[in-house]
């Protein structure tokens, strides 16, 4: 009986040698190979999400005294949605409904707004998401100018107005209008388009109620 058995010990000690590789494969979904050299491990890890909590943008401008809305968006059922601002006496933050926050610009400067998302998995384990928002605090204009008084199109032509505001570190953007838009028409960015023949006046106002106006001639 001994001599059987050693002649079984033999033969297996012969093919552990003839074997190149030996893998165990253990409960856990562990693999351990190549034996008498180092060891690896492989785990199976929870698939990433394709979609994770975004912003559809990483910065904005406003204007001291005005407020926006940041929105984040793909945002995972039944998570904790936090809000803050790298610096409240510059820019204020509130939280709002549906993912969103309103921000306003209290004093002249830039902030970043911090937003973490805590998505609970399971018992006391959440994953955690952080994304970051730059927000450029500029004050309102004083004043506003267009840089000529008067402008020549043929009919048909376009041409983007140039105007200059005070302080040049503004963001601000005036309302633009013009005295008959069946001849010039203008857009909210300042660009007026020749129409039909004649003459019309276009005007630039700003928050504080300063304007400027400029003629506009279609031959």
């Amino acid at each position: 009986m001994r001599k059987i058995t050693r002649i079984c010990m033999l033969a297996l000690l012969i093919a552990v040698l003839l074997v190149p590789y030996d893998m165990a494969f253990a409960s856990s979904g562990t693999i351990i190979k190549n034996a008498g050299k180092p060891v690896s491990t492989y785990t199976k890890k929870r698939a990433a999400s394709t979609e994770e909590p975004f912003l559809k943008k990483k910065d904005a401008s406003i204007l001291t005294g005005t407020s926006s809305t940041l929105t984040v968006y793909n945002v995972p059922d039944n998570s904790d949605v936090s809000y803050k601002s790298s610096d409240e006496t510059i820019l204020t933050v509130t939280p709002g409904e549906d993912n969103t926050c309103e921000f306003t610009g209290a004093e002249v400067g830039t902030a970043i707004i911090t937003i973490k998302i805590q998505e609970p998995v399971f018992l006391f384990v959440t994953n955690t998401y952080t994304l970051k928002f730059t927000v450029e605090v500029t004050p309102k204009a004083v004043s506003v100018k267009f840089r000529k008084s008067q402008y020549l199109l043929d009919t048909g032509e376009s041409k983007k107005l140039q105007y200059t505001l005070k302080p040049r570190i503004t963001d601000e953007i005036p309302k633009f209008e013009s005295s008959d838009s069946n001849i010039v028409s203008v857009s909210s960015k300042g660009k007026i388009y020749a129409k039909a023949k004649g003459t019309a006046y276009i005007t630039a106002t700003i928050s504080n109620g300063s304007y400027d106006k400029c003629k506009v001639t279609v031959r």
